[in-house]
């Protein structure tokens, strides 16, 4: 028995059995990770290693990559909290586009691993104003002289940095850029609406960054130093809450063209310049009167009013911002928060006030007192689609009634420093109480053309000015050929000579524009066109080599329109026939 005992058929046995039960640490593997002792074994078997050697030293990087993780998290958030300075940009707001433009320039973004292309760099929250640089972007011509519409072609790519940390320096300073997504935002706004950005840096003291945020915003609107911002009333994304949409960015337009008296045009331009200065503001402020300034601007359709509007802003360097009474979302409470958000120094454009409803509810209203009186007891009918104007306390439509609108113009709490222009067809229409001294300081009326509008208008579309050469006659293109030759030329004599020749022959088309225009002047009836009928007729010749000379050819259709009479000529105006822009 014993031999059998001491045989090495016993021990087989026992080493069989031990074999059938892995050690424990390597069950313990075979639970986290199973089929890890197959792949043990068969390292043994095949290959001579041993990987329960290993094992240890594997649990023990695995526990300090975990515990190294966790703990740089938790040092990671100390240092972000108590030794680092940090500045959150709202997507809905214009600093995001400030921002990203920035960023898109720098060589950090350029020079990413992970990036985002885009063509658009401003927020796609519908609210806010895309921001592209090439947006008033010229059309190139062809050799044959056909417009090739090659915007797309143009449109930049724009590369950000994607989701995540990046690191730049900026200044001597080692700055992080964050961007990230939060998930938890409500579920109907797009991806680039769920966007959070944040930039940091190492130090208690911000000043870096606002540093960073000063130059980006110079930046910024140095693009925009030769336009007219126009901004439009509207509401956020999902909400109800008012705010300001930036809509576009128009060239800010020469005051010198707007075809209107010039004398009219001094006095308006002299005005408003005394309003915005600052004597003239501490002058209001010693006497006690509200520093406000109204104009109301009225007249036919086409003779300019929304033109002279945007080349006053753009002439003061001022933003434009439209507000439309006929919507929906115009109530009084909404309409005084975004009069609140105006800025000190801006226009506010009311647009054909005559189709708001306000028209005459004095007259219809049941009280005679003061104006104030008047405008809060007037009441008007309902005008499907637009502004309910009525008693204040009886208006339940929840529309803006005349007396909102008369308190948020020039009530207590409106604001102050804004220059406010109302346009309308038809003054007659509108409440006294609206236009009455205080809230509208100067009426400036437009007319239909005479001699002096209609001769500006010919000499306007047909003198030699820079930039022609795509839609100018043959003889401005000679003159700017001599001004190349004189710059190419080194000899300081010919170059006087050709400089003289260029001149002359600008005089010589100047002058023969000028001889042009009065016998244009003569043969159209003056008060019978607005401006835009003018002038949408001219520009047919535009693009005549003998532009000059073909503006002789309106002057019958004009007189055989005249013959008619005035009847004709006013269905034609009133059908809106040829008055599609505005000078």
């Amino acid at each position: 028995m014993d031999t059998i005992t001491d045989t090495g058929y016993a021990d087989s046995i026992n080493t069989s059995s031990s074999t059938a039960q892995p050690p424990p640490q390597l069950a313990l593997l075979d639970f986290f990770f199973p089929g890890f002792s197959v792949f043990t074994t068969a390292f043994q078997k095949y290959l001579g290693i041993d990987l329960n050697v290993y094992i240890p030293l594997v649990i023990l990087c695995g526990g300090a990559t975990f515990a190294w993780r966790y703990f740089s998290e938790y040092l990671w958030e100390k240092v972000e909290k108590h030794l680092m300075s940090t500045v959150e940009v709202r997507t809905d707001d214009e600093i995001y586009n400030i921002l990203m433009s920035w960023v898109a320039a720098q060589k950090f973004a350029k020079n990413s691993r992970r990036f985002v292309v885009n063509t658009n760099l401003s927020s796609r929250s519908w609210f806010l104003w895309r921001w592209d640089e090439e947006e008033e972007e010229s059309d190139e011509s062809s050799d044959g002289g056909l417009v090739e519409i090659s915007g797309q072609k143009k449109k930049p790519l724009a590369y950000t940095p994607s989701f995540g940390s990046h690191s730049f320096w900026y200044r001597g300073h080692l700055l992080l850029f964050k961007r990230s997504q939060n998930r938890e935002q409500a579920s109907y706004l797009v991806v680039s609406e769920r966007e959070e950005i944040s930039l940091s840096c190492f130090g208690r003291n911000p000043w870096v960054l606002k540093e960073l945020l000063q130059e980006a915003r110079a930046e910024y609107l140095k693009k925009d130093s030769q336009k007219t911002m126009i901004y439009r009333g509207s509401t956020r994304a999902g909400t109800t809450e008012p705010t300001w949409q930036r809509c576009m960015a128009r060239t800010s337009r020469p005051f010198s063209t707007v075809i209107l008296n010039e004398k009219t045009k001094k006095e308006l331009v002299d005005d408003v310049a005394d309003y915005l200065s600052p004597v003239t503001r501490k002058w209001y402020s010693n006497r006690g009167i509200p520093w406000r300034r109204g104009y109301l601007l009225t007249g036919p359709p086409g003779t300019g009013k929304s033109s002279l509007s945007l080349a006053l802003a753009g002439f003061f360097k001022m933003r434009i911002y439209i507000v439309s009474l006929s919507s929906i979302s115009a109530n009084e409470e909404n309409l005084a928060t975004l009069f609140a958000e105006l800025p000190r120094r801006c226009v506010v454009l009311l647009e054909d006030i005559d189709t708001a409803g306000l028209t005459h509810t004095r007259e219809n209203g049941t009280g005679t007192g003061s104006d104030a009186a008047d405008a809060k007891d007037g009441s008007g009918d309902m005008v499907p689609g637009q502004l309910t104007v009525g008693n204040g306390a009886n208006n339940t439509s929840g529309r803006l009634s005349l007396s909102g609108l008369l308190n948020i113009l020039d009530g207590v709490a409106s604001q102050e420093g804004r220059v406010l222009i109302m346009t309308t067809n038809h003054v007659e229409k509108l409440d006294k109480a609206l236009i009455r001294p205080g809230r509208v300081d100067q009426i400036v009326k437009f007319t239909l053309a005479d001699g002096e509008i209609i001769g500006a208008i010919f000499r306007a579309i047909y003198a030699p000015l820079e930039g022609d050469e795509d839609i100018a006659a043959q003889p401005l293109q000679e003159h700017k050929q001599l001004i190349g030759d004189a710059l190419e030329d080194d000899d300081d004599e010919k170059k006087k000579k050709l400089a003289e020749q260029a001149a002359a022959r600008t005089a010589e088309i100047v002058a023969a524009v000028e001889a042009l225009s009065e016998t244009f002047v003569a043969r159209i009836p003056a008060h019978e066109f607005s401006p835009a009928e003018i002038q949408g007729y001219l520009m047919k010749h535009k693009r005549s080599a003998e532009a000059a000379k073909t503006a002789e050819e309106p002057v019958v259709v004009s007189g055989a329109k005249a013959e008619h009479g005035a009847e004709d000529v006013t269905q034609k105006r009133d059908s809106g026939y040829g008055t599609p822009v505005e000078v």
